[in-house]
């Protein structure tokens, strides 16, 4: 019987792994037979050492390069299979403690093998249902619309003045940048600012609210100004615009089906086990400690309210909304899920998406109108308010 341990000694090598992979055109292979190294019954094929070597970046390629790398790397390999089947001669797997470390590997596998096959794959979402999630929340896949430009800077409008009337006689805007904008950063690459977002970081410029609300009235390839902002006076020529665009769904794809899949996962993990559990005589002592501790939705509530960390108030929320589904705090744990990402964590996508899951599992409660009203202003400044009632009543005001 053939068996080749090449990838348990990967394993073994320090880093080996974690590699890169070679392109096939560098694939070293020579007309030297079959094998590489043989022990006994064991073999170790040419095609699983260079296969090996290919999967190294280039210059850890370089050190087999040659027939004496490669005779190396064989011996390196043949050295664990030798060490191997002295371990057996010397009945070490009958040793206690590494007999007991062989069955943990064992059982770490095989576990993580079962999770993989059946919970995993159960977990990931249909095609249909990618689809239908990224045609419900397609907002969250538009890309800003962007502006590529350049600039000749300087604190003087009449010097800029006459630049202008000087590219319009047909000098190179490049060149003039080059040789009079008073800009440092962007100087020497002819008043370059690269690309930048409505309300962005720009380049030479940094944030400036007046410059990028100017610049994105502009036309392609005009010249503008010069405009005034808050250093001084720019001479602006855009030389590329990209209008915002909806991310195809093959480009998000693989982000929607992690997402989800994150989303179902402890849900499918808690299905599986409730489904093979009794097959086996099981009991959980910590977990009845814990439930005869248990908080109600009531103290979560409040708990969540009081504690300081955000994220520790996220996570209370969601476990009055995973525990206790049906209670009467849970549409207002999501919605303050929502919020706390939205105003402290800023993050606008979880937040969206949190608000519609408002509307979706509970479009009849009393924070569904909060929700829509989050989702309409979440571009604006929105009301401090001290509990969830007095955001209501301010909505309701409005």
């Amino acid at each position: 019987m053939k068996r080749s341990v090449i990838w348990l000694f990967l394993l073994l090598l320090a880093g080996v792994m974690t590699l890169g992979c070679g392109s096939k055109e560098e694939k070293y292979i020579e007309d030297e037979g079959e094998l590489a190294a043989r022990v006994e019954d064991w073999t170790l094929t040419k095609e699983a050492l260079y296969d090996y070597i290919n999967r190294l970046p280039a210059n850890k390629k370089e050190k087999y390069n040659s027939p004496q790398g490669r005779a190396e790397l064989a011996e390196d390999i043949m050295a664990e299979e030798l060490f191997y089947r002295e371990a057996l001669s010397n009945e070490l797997e009958k040793r206690e403690d590494i007999h007991e470390q062989i069955e943990n590997a064992r059982r770490a596998i095989l576990a993580q093998a079962y999770y993989k096959e059946y919970v995993e794959k159960r977990a990931r979402p249909t095609e249909d249902e990618l689809l239908e999630w990224y045609n419900s929340h397609q907002d969250m896949f538009m890309t800003l619309p962007a502006r590529r430009a350049q600039h000749i800077f300087s604190n003087s409008k009449e010097k800029l003045d006459d630049l202008r009337a000087r590219f319009e006689a047909g000098e190179k805007f490049t060149t003039l940048a080059h040789k009079y904008s008073e800009d440092k950063l962007t100087q020497n690459d002819g008043g370059n600012l690269g690309y930048f977002n409505p309300g962005g970081y720009i380049r030479g410029i940094g944030f400036s609210e007046t410059f990028s609300d100017t610049v994105f009235k502009m036309e392609l390839h005009q010249i503008y100004g010069p405009i005034k902002w808050e250093k001084g006076y720019s001479l602006v020529l855009v030389n590329e615009i990209q209008p915002a665009r909806l991310r195809d769904f093959s480009e998000v794809h693989k982000e929607i089906s992690d997402r989800l899949t994150r989303e179902q996962i402890e849900k499918t993990k808690r299905e599986v086990i409730r489904e093979i559990r009794d097959n086996y005589d099981w009991q959980n002592y910590m977990e009845e400690f814990y439930r005869s501790i248990q908080r109600t939705p009531a103290e979560l509530f409040e708990y969540a309210q009081t504690t300081p960390d955000p994220y520790e108030r996220v996570r209370a929320f969601e476990q009055i909304v995973e525990k206790f589904p049906d209670d009467e705090h849970a549409p207002q744990a999501l919605f303050m899920v929502g919020f706390v990402h939205l105003e402290e964590l800023q993050d606008k996508k979880t937040a969206t998406y949190t608000f519609k899951k408002v509307l979706d599992l509970y479009p009849d409660s009393d924070v569904a109108d909060s929700a829509k009203w989050m989702l309409d202003n979440m571009d604006k400044p929105l009301p401090k308010f001290e509990s969830v009632e007095e955001l209501n009543k301010k909505i309701s005001e409005d």
